[in-house]
């Protein structure tokens, strides 16, 4: 049985309102890929709604790697604490 599961499915379980910690230091190491599922099923379902991002310093910029860009929308994020 895999331990694995994809970004879609690890996406499926941020609740509303969540708290999501995004480590990275600008495009080194950053989640991108699952910042990416994050949008993906904000835009076909309208969850996660109003999460609060935590993260020292900005995820993404660098590179061509979008980073947090993928979850800047209206209803998806409601608070960055960095």
């Amino acid at each position: 049985m895999s331990k694995h599961i994809s970004f879609a499915e690890a996406a499926s379980l941020i609740p509303d309102n969540a708290v999501v910690s995004v480590s990275s230091s600008s495009g080194l190491g950053c989640p991108d890929m699952m910042l990416k599922a994050i949008g993906e099923r904000f835009d076909e379902t309208g969850h996660p709604k109003n999460i609060t991002t935590l993260h020292p310093i900005a995820a993404g910029d660098m590179s061509g790697i979008k980073g947090v860009d993928y979850i800047a929308k209206k209803g998806l994020l409601k608070k960055i604490i960095g």
